[in-house]
C-alpha cells in the first residue's frame, strides 16, 4: 500500500505518463446502473481525453490498493481536471477501467534493442507469409505439372530400377515420404522450411491415398473419379472409399498438426478436407432426397448442380450447429465453417441461381436471414467476436443483394438507372450506420 502511494506521488511530481491502455465497459456487476445510465457513462467515457482516463485509472488504483481516504485526497486534488462527472460516476468508471484495462508497454525513447525486436518480429511475420505463399505455389505447380514430373522420374529411374519404381511403387514411396514429412516436419526449427515441407506433404498424402484407392496413378485420371463420385455417378461405398477416406485421413493429419505446432493457419485449413469427407459419407448420400427438402421444401424443378449445392449447404449447416452446441471448439474452425455457410446461403438465396419457385425462394430468404442472426447471437454467447462480424457483414451483403434483385423480380429494370440505384444504396447503408450509432445496445446480443 505504501509503495503504491509513493509511486503515485512520484508520477505526479515528475509528470511521467501512465502507459497507454485500452478499456472495455462491462455489462454486468453489482454496482452497474440501469441501461440508460450505462449508455450515458459509455458516452462520457468516449469523450474523455487520454489524460483524464489516466487520472481515472489512478483513482481506481488508489481506491483498491491504498484505501478510500487516499483516493478521496487524490480526487480533491484533481477534481478540476474532471469537470464532466461527479465523484460517484468517477468511482464507477474508475473501477471499470481498473478491471478491464490492458496495459501496453510503450517505448518513449527508442533504443537499439527495441528496434532490433521490431525488426525480428517483422521478419518472422514476413517469413511466415513467404512460407505460405511458397507452399501453395509449389502445390499449384505440382498439380499442373504432376504428369511431367512423374514421367521424368519414371524415365530417369527406369533403366536401373524398372521393377522397383513402377507406378504403383512410386505411389507407395511418395505416400511414405509424405507421412515422414508430416511426422518429422514438426521438428524442423526453421518456420519457412517447416511450413513448406508440411503443406507439400499434406497435399501428397491426400493425392497418393486417392491414387491408391482409385487404382489410377496419375492425377488426370483419378481427378475424374473424384468428380464422378461427387456428382453421385458412383455408388456411395465407392465414393466413400475413393474420396471420403483420403479426405478423412488428411483431416486427421491436419488436426494432429493443430496440436503440435503453434502456427494458427492449420485450424483454418482443416475445414476443407473435413467437409469433403462428410459429404461422401454413405448416410449423407442416402439422405440427399431428405436433405434437399430442408432448403427446397416445395416440389419444383431445380437443376442438378443447385440441388447438390443445397444438400451440401444443409450438411455444412448441421455441422455448424453441432460445433456451436458442443463447445469447446477452436474458434478458427468455427469461424471458417461460418464463412462457408454464409457464402453458400447467400449464393443460394439469389433467385437467378436456384430458380426454385416463389415459395422456395421465400423459404430460402427466411433460412438465410435466420442463420445470419443466429451467427451474431452465437458470437456473443461463445465470446467469439469474429462470428458477430461475419453475421453482421452477411446481413449487410444480403441487404445489398436484395436491393438490386427484388425490383427486378417485380418487373423493374435497372437499365440506364444504375446511378440512381447506387445513390439509393448509399442512403440505405447510411441509414444502417446511423441506426447503429443511435442505438448501439440493440446490436449487443450478450
Amino acid at each position: 500500500m505504501y509503495f503504491l502511494t509513493l509511486l503515485w506521488f512520484l508520477l505526479c511530481s515528475s509528470g511521467t505518463s501512465v502507459p497507454s491502455h485500452t478499456s472495455q465497459l462491462s455489462s454486468s456487476g453489482a454496482s452497474d446502473p440501469s441501461h440508460t445510465s450505462q449508455l450515458q457513462l459509455a458516452q462520457t467515457l468516449s469523450r474523455l481525453s487520454t489524460s483524464q482516463k489516466k487520472l481515472l485509472y489512478q483513482y481506481g488504483t488508489l481506491q483498491t490498493y491504498a484505501g478510500q481516504p487516499v483516493a478521496d485526497s487524490f480526487w480533491q486534488h484533481h477534481r478540476q481536471e474532471l469537470p464532466v462527472m461527479g465523484q460517484a460516476d468517477a468511482g464507477i468508471l474508475a473501477r471499470e477501467l481498473l478491471n478491464n484495462t490492458e496495459l501496453v508497454y510503450t517505448v518513449k525513447k527508442p533504443s537499439k534493442l527495441q528496434a532490433l525486436r521490431g525488426v525480428l518480429t517483422t521478419s518472422r511475420m514476413l517469413l511466415g507469409l513467404a512460407a505460405l505463399i511458397a507452399a501453395y505455389s509449389l502445390i499449384h505447380l505440382l498439380s499442373r505439372h504432376w504428369n511431367k514430373i512423374f514421367g521424368w522420374l519414371y524415365r530417369l529411374l527406369r533403366p536401373v530400377f524398372e521393377r522397383l519404381f513402377s507406378p504403383l511403387m512410386l505411389t507407395w514411396e511418395m505416400l511414405l515420404l509424405s507421412i515422414a514429412g508430416i511426422y518429422w516436419g514438426v521438428a524442423i526449427p526453421d518456420l519457412v522450411l517447416r511450413t513448406i515441407i508440411i503443406h507439400v506433404s499434406l497435399f501428397t498424402l491426400w493425392a497418393q491415398l486417392t491414387a491408391l484407392l482409385s487404382r489410377h496413378y496419375q492425377i488426370k485420371y483419378y481427378f475424374n473419379e473424384i468428380t464422378d463420385c461427387l456428382d453421385l455417378k458412383r455408388p456411395p461405398g465407392e465414393a466413400m472409399l475413393k474420396v471420403g477416406l483420403p479426405a478423412l485421413v488428411t483431416t486427421l493429419a491436419v488436426v494432429w498438426l493443430m496440436f503440435r505446432l503453434p502456427e494458427p493457419w492449420y485450424a483454418y485449413e482443416v475445414i476443407v478436407p473435413a467437409l469433403i469427407a462428410l459429404f461422401t459419407l454413405p448416410p449423407m448420400v442416402y439422405m440427399h432426397g431428405i436433405l434437399v427438402r430442408v432448403l427446397l421444401p416445395f416440389l419444383t424443378t431445380v437443376y442438378r448442380a443447385e440441388r447438390r449445392m443445397a444438400v451440401y449447404t444443409v450438411i455444412t449447416l448441421v455441422a455448424w450447429l453441432v460445433l456451436v452446441f458442443l463447445p469447446p471448439v477452436q474458434p478458427p474452425v468455427l469461424i471458417t465453417l461460418s464463412v462457408v455457410v454464409g457464402c453458400l446461403l447467400l449464393y443460394l438465396s439469389i433467385e437467378d441461381v436456384t430458380r426454385c419457385g416463389t415459395r422456395n425462394f421465400i423459404w430460402l430468404q427466411l433460412i438465410t436471414v435466420g442463420w445470419l442472426c443466429a451467427c451474431v447471437l452465437a458470437g456473443g454467447q461463445l465470446s467469439i467476436p469474429m462470428l458477430n462480424w461475419i453475421g453482421l457483414y452477411g446481413l449487410l451483403v444480403y441487404v445489398v443483394i436484395k436491393y438490386w434483385e427484388i425490383p427486378v423480380l417485380l418487373g423493374y429494370s435497372w437499365k440506364n438507372r444504375k446511378a440512381l440505384g447506387s445513390l439509393g444504396l448509399a442512403v440505405i447503408i447510411w441509414a444502417i450506420a446511423s441506426l447503429i450509432r443511435w442505438q448501439p445496445q440493440w446490436f449487443i446480443w450478450f
